[in-house]
């Protein structure tokens, strides 16, 4: 596993033809916000629209050497990423005179000791020494809890991850959470399954383990052992689409009652070592920590010790020699993603700084790179939504009166949060020095431990953010019932305020659909209007709901981005109603929009085809075969060409703008095709 991060368990859940075959009209020039450079001539719109709108862009863009994909999120992200350099390099420049403490000096201080190949080479492995020193000195299995604390404290993911978060019953207050981990490979999956590509990735990862031990002078027979306790962890977990079911995973226990569970873990000690008095805890996954106590014993302390230093170093290999950290990508950024090649160390950097201390860096940023004028348009986008989607309630014909109450209720106490904080994460305890690289990575992620556990027995400060303002993201968050939408996404391709309103709805006003109907897809819908894992539908809706909702899943699992390997429905049927619910109501809200004005085509198309080119144009993208693989089998996104594909194949409002009829492919039967939001 890879440094872990201390974000609890937070349920956020992020942004993905007529009768007779019209003539494309990509020989049109283009127009604002629509890029017919991008299109392609020879493709009709109703049978391949990602490749009408998008496809001489995918041929003319391949995946470059530093990238696993390249989308309309790397192009943006390239662009802001101009401007995070420039805040680093003056911060790097004015460190040594900053005031001791200010964000300069922890983001200049931070980014000099990272950017200090040579030191960090001779350095060698010596900066987490002691860490391997405490594991050479373990003498049982006992001393297990106490280690694994010092571990967790400072983001060395081993065994399992302990976090705090609200309650997501009582979502006024904190509880502490223990959840499966400890593996080194993305998935518990990547264990088990026995196709080919998988059976060769185990024995790379075995390859890669062994050598990267080598090269940091600690031995090489490692991965026999490491790969067999991971193994035994893997068979105890839930797979991705289990761990969906946020009521599956809500397992109140006492201190007591999780010790029976493994009674040869010392539960107490590994609570009094961080810190923590409680007598209650969630158990996300109750067969992981039954199963734990047989591998507990089932191996001896020595296999422990190379599975704790294999930990240690796989966990902060980025962050010591350049050596190391390339050995590190061979495996991760190469056999696991493809990509061929590193990126600058000042780009690895800045998104070290983004994971650990984002709104330090934000806070430079918002300061040259937010407009007032889009948190205002965005604002007034989300009001309009809000009003859409109070009318497509009212109006659905599955929904029943008394749950369509409530659904409205919840509509109602939607808030949201636009650009960047209004109140700022308090970062004076933190501490960044020039000691070296790691060290700094340690004392952040302590810093957010600590900062985390001390919540507990806290109101809820439900002005937080789960984002930084420069990540281009944005977020639904089910448990304080937001939507959150940062700085950095309220630009072009995303958000173009020169653009005609066809476009803004099309692009923003799909992202900010998309978002709210998180609240109502089937995971956000176990959620009450306050936040709370509550069911407030009646039964025969939700048994339509779910109905509805398996016509998604079997469409999704029609799409075989690779050969033999299908779309899994369920682990994305949450983005994929958010897509297609959120586009849905953006139609109409946009509809709603041009009541009163005059309708006119632009540069030759409709603006309802604006709408539907310009939500097309934004999930563009190319992929390596390796991250395709990766995105299907754990992202819960449906890869871009089939966010536009299977979300445009299932609405008429995109049938009737482009005259799509039956036996197109862009065209799905009634009989299956879903009808939700």
């Amino acid at each position: 596993m890879k440094r872990i991060s201390i974000l609890g368990v937070a349920v956020i859940l992020a942004f993905g033809c007529g009768e007779e075959k019209k003539e494309s009209k990509v020989e049109a020039k283009q127009g604002n916000g629509i890029d017919v450079s991008f299109m392609d001539a020879s493709v009709q719109p109703c049978e391949n629209f990602y490749e009408y709108v998008a496809g001489t862009w995918v041929k003319n863009n391949p995946v470059p050497d530093t990238e696993s994909r390249w989308s309309s999120f790397n192009e943006l992200d390239k662009r802001n990423n101009v401007t995070l350099k420039k805040i680093l390099l003056d911060c790097s420049a004015g460190a040594e005179s900053a005031e001791e403490g200010s964000n300069i000096q922890k983001i200049g201080d931070y980014y000099n000791t990272a950017m200090d190949t040579v030191k960090r080479a001779a350095e060698g492995i010596a900066p987490v020494q002691d860490l391997l020193d405490k594991v050479s000195g373990l003498q049982s299995t006992a001393q297990l809890p106490a280690l694994l604390a010092d571990f967790h404290k400072i983001g060395i993911g081993s065994v399992f991850d302990f976090s705090v978060y609200q309650d997501l019953k009582n979502n006024d207050t904190h509880i502490s959470y223990v959840s499966q981990g400890g593996l080194g490979l993305p998935d518990r999956d990547y264990y088990f399954n026995d196709d080919s590509n998988s059976k060769e990735l185990r024995a790379t990862y075995a390859t890669h383990m062994d050598g990267l031990m080598t090269l940091a002078g600690l031995g090489s027979e490692y991965s026999k052992t490491v790969i067999a306790i991971e193994t035994d962890l893997a068979e105890v977990s839930m797979n991705r689409t289990q761990r969906r079911d946020s009521e599956a995973q809500y397992n109140k226990r006492t201190i007591s009652q999780l010790q029976e569970m493994a009674p040869s873990f010392g539960w107490g000690s590994y609570l009094s070592e961080i810190g923590v008095k409680i007598d209650t805890i969630i158990v996300s996954q109750p067969d992981f920590f039954a199963g734990l106590e047989k591998t507990l014993n089932k191996y001896l302390i020595e296999d422990w010790k190379k599975y704790l230093n294999w930990n240690i170093l796989n966990s902060t290999a980025s962050e010591l020699s350049p050596e190391l950290e390339a050995k590190d990508f061979e495996f991760y950024g190469t056999a696991l993603s493809g990509a061929k090649k590193m990126k600058p160390t000042w780009e690895r950097t800045l998104k070290q700084i983004n994971r650990g201390m984002g709104e330090v860096l934000g806070q430079e940023y918002v300061k040259v790179a937010f407009s007032q004028e889009a948190k205002d348009k965005v604002n007034e986008l989300v009001d309009n939504f809000m009003i859409a989607y109070e009318k497509r309630i009212a109006n659905l014909p599955w929904m029943s009166d008394s749950t369509k109450e409530q659904a409205q209720i919840k509509l109602s106490t939607f808030t949201r949060k636009l650009g960047y904080p209004d109140k700022w994460r308090d970062y004076s305890g933190l501490e960044i020095s020039t000691d070296a690289h790691v060290k700094n990575g340690f004392r952040i992620s302590e810093f957010s431990f600590n900062y985390s556990v001390n919540k507990l027995g806290k109101e809820v400060d439900k002005t937080e953010w789960g984002m930084p303002p420069q990540m281009i993201n944005a977020y639904y968050n089910p448990v304080i019932n937001e939507v959150v939408f940062p700085a950095a996404i309220l630009q072009p391709p995303f958000m173009d305020l020169e653009a005609d309103d066809a476009i803004l709805y099309g692009t923003i006003g799909a992202v900010i659909g998309h978002e709210i109907t998180h609240g109502f897809d089937d995971k956000g819908s176990a959620f009450d209007a306050y936040g709370n894992l509550k069911n407030w539908w009646g039964k025969e809706d939700m048994d339509k709901f779910m109905a509805q909702a398996g016509l998604v899943v079997d469409h999704f699992e029609s799409y075989e981005p690779l050969d033999s390997v299908h779309i899994n429905g369920q682990l994305t049927l949450g983005e994929n109603i958010a897509d297609f619910g959120g586009l849905t109501v953006s139609y109409y809200a946009y509809q709603a929009s041009l009541e009163g004005k005059e309708r006119r085509d632009i540069e030759g198309f409709t603006p309802e085809q604006r709408f539907f080119i310009a939500f097309g144009q934004i999930w563009k993208g190319n992929y390596t075969d390796e991250a395709m693989l990766q995105q299907i089998r754990t992202n819960p996104h449906s890869p871009n060409p089939y966010r536009v594909l299977g979300t445009l194949s299932q609405m008429p409002e995109f049938y009737e703008a482009f005259g799509c009829k039956s036996g197109d492919k862009m065209h799905t039967q009634d009989s299956v095709r879903a009808v939700i939001w």
